[in-house]
């Protein structure tokens, strides 16, 4: 019989030949840190990943709406238009749990409904009724709007960071960015006071968020390489405060080894994904940040907008798109530093 011991050693072998580490992000970047630190004859730094902190609750993320006043509701269901089949769907048990989307559906129908009933009432008591309360429906369709948008579970699914990372091997995004530019003309259009408009598309574009998790999964992505990349830096400047990788840039076996290792694993197999996180990231992010900024006169709560500056804002200086930035030119000019003293210093777009 084969000693059990050997077995084990066998498998391990196999497994360890088998995986690819370069095929997963968490895998790679763990790999791209030995590595490194073994050709520079580093440590390598031990540290875990901080929580990211997720979308606030439904609650946080939610305006409130005011209601136009019962006695003036029960006089529109009373009067004899289209508006009375609109009040009375709304006052139904049904009509009053509406999902955000069907209350923006049914704001919408309400002032559509309402002025072509305005255009049939010859007294003026009731026209007046019905003018302030077109004009109310329309003051609060911006809250009703992001509602629509923020305070659904989709847009949960869209954030979360329970599917992992963005695969090395991931497509473009495209699908997902024409979607909030979708949303967002469609503001535009109710910001015109254009409310003869069909919401089937924002149907279809919150069917997506539910299967794609892009967004959560780029922040994952985001906060893996920012740790990572940073930590790989520290490895370099460690090596620069020892003695010159060449002395008078005449390259050395250890030099040809770095210059290898730099161009066939991190020009190669990091760099590409790198660039594909931050280039996705640039891709919906601002289109977010836009969406979450339509709040008309209301404020949101401010967890939320704490939310918001960290993850959505690729401008703020807390974000951690800004801070996936930094690390990334950090990391480039370590490189830069380290191969310069052997005559073999990259460019800026290497």
């Amino acid at each position: 019989m084969l000693n059990i011991k050997y077995v084990f050693l066998l498998m391990l072998v196999f497994l360890l030949t088998s995986c690819d580490p370069f095929s997963q992000p968490e895998s790679m970047m763990d790999e791209y840190l030995i590595r490194l630190a073994r050709v520079l004859e580093q440590g390598v730094p031990v540290s875990t990943l901080p929580t990211l902190t997720k979308l606030p609750s439904k609650k946080e993320r939610t305006l409130n709406i005011p209601e136009i006043d019962v006695n003036m509701l029960e006089f529109l269901s009373l009067y004899g238009c289209e508006l009375q089949v609109v009040v009375a769907e709304r006052n139904s048990i049904l009509g009053r749990v509406m999902l955000p989307i069907n209350r923006l559906r049914y704001e919408i129908r309400f002032i559509q409904s309402a002025k072509l009933c305005l255009a049939t009432i010859d007294d003026s008591k009731t026209a007046d009724i019905l003018q302030k309360a077109i004009a109310q429906k329309i003051t609060t369709l911006p809250a009703v709007f992001w509602n629509a948008i923020w305070s659904t579970e989709e847009i949960e699914q869209l954030l979360t960071y329970s599917k992992g990372y963005v695969p090395v091997d991931a497509t473009s995004t495209n699908t997902i960015k024409t979607g909030l530019q979708d949303l967002l003309e469609l503001k535009n259009q109710i910001d015109n006071k254009t409310f003869d408009i069909s919401l089937e598309q924002l149907g279809i574009i919150q069917q997506q968020w539910l299967y794609s998790h892009v967004a959560g999964k780029l922040l994952k992505s985001a906060q893996l390489l920012t740790l990572r990349l940073n930590e790989a830096t520290s490895i370099i400047d460690e090596r620069l405060k020892a003695k010159p990788l060449c002395y008078k840039q005449r390259v050395t076996p250890q030099a040809e080894i770095v210059r290898s290792f730099f161009f066939n694993i991190y020009i190669a197999k990091v760099q590409p994904y790198l660039a594909k996180v931050s280039q996705q990231g640039e891709s919906i992010f601002p289109l977010l940040n836009k969406l979450a900024a339509l709040q008309g006169d209301n404020v949101i709560s401010d967890e939320f907008q704490r939310y918001q500056q960290r993850y959505l804002d690729t401008q703020s200086r807390f974000s951690i798109w800004q801070k996936l930035h930094q690390a990334i030119q950090l990391h480039t000019k370590a490189w830069q530093r380290l191969l310069e003293q052997c005559g073999m210093r990259p460019s800026a777009g290497s």
